[in-house]
């Protein structure tokens, strides 16, 4: 007897994590207009009509109806319209592992086509609110995925580009556990069984980048989430994330960011 496994389902399959951030239909005039915007998350905008447009320092690209866009997390980019826009979007993450989002490395927006009865049998889903209908609108929302990806992505490429993260699985692991704004390398160290030099030597081979400044940017997606998608109060996100007090929490995001937590909360998608 003899049985065959296939190593990728076993090591990115359970790994992969779809989770819807906000939605909804929208119907907006031209105060839709938004410049240098950059999101934690993907967005998808699935146009019904209008004149609206995204655009970057490198690219403008009209919004028209029949066709759905990807807007890829961390790029950063402008959106408004001359008069209406009416669009379904969807804000999600797709993470590969904790804090790798799969279309983090992507560097301009994707179009494909949406025909109608595509987005009628997703608006459907979405109304009927039981699980049958979820289980279905999951089906859809992970078929557009795929399409995507297919067009976007050399897969050995792109999956190359990962493949130190993927060695550092178990510093990811304890992060996505346990990272606050005091944690240290020395305790990360110590909880995985070596050295703060080795360790952080061993992650910048890996993955190109410092530990220090990677676990900064891992606090400050959790810090826009919370302050995108919670009605926390500033000062419990602060106390939430392992400030000491408010103060440190905005002078920390302010450098990142150039806008107070406040500011930026109020700015919304």
């Amino acid at each position: 007897m003899k049985t065959q496994t296939f190593s990728m389902i076993g090591s990115v399959w359970n790994n992969l994590n779809l989770t819807i951030l906000d939605h909804g239909l929208f119907a907006g005039d031209r105060n839709w207009n938004h410049p240098d915007k950059l999101s934690p998350f993907n967005r998808l905008y699935f146009i019904i009509d209008g004149d609206g447009y995204l655009s970057t320092e490198a690219e403008h690209l009209e919004l028209k109806p029949g066709l759905m866009y990807l807007i890829p997390a961390g790029l950063k980019f402008s959106y408004g319209c001359a008069s209406t826009i009416d669009k379904f979007y969807l804000h999600f993450n797709l993470e590969l592992l904790a804090g790798v989002d799969l279309f983090s490395q992507l560097h301009s927006f994707c179009s494909l086509p949406c025909p109608r009865q595509l987005l009628d049998a997703i608006l459907a889903n979405a109304e009927k609110e039981s699980l049958l209908g979820l289980l279905q609108l999951k089906s859809l929302l992970w078929n557009i995925i795929f399409r995507f990806f297919e067009q976007s992505i050399d897969e050995n490429g792109y999956l190359e580009h990962f493949k130190g993260f993927y060695q550092q699985k178990e510093v990811l692991g304890y992060l996505s556990k346990h990272l606050c704004a005091s944690l240290r390398i020395s305790e990360l160290a110590d909880a995985l069984g070596t050295s703060p030099h080795l360790l952080s030597r061993s992650f910048r081979q890996d993955t190109g980048l410092g530990l220090k400044e990677y676990m900064e940017y891992l606090l400050l997606q959790k810090a826009r989430h919370l302050l995108l998608h919670t009605n926390l109060p500033i000062n419990q996100i602060s106390e939430q994330l392992g400030f000491c007090d408010p103060y440190y929490f905005s002078r920390f995001f302010k450098k990142q960011e150039l806008l107070s937590p406040r500011e930026y909360r109020r700015q919304g998608f």
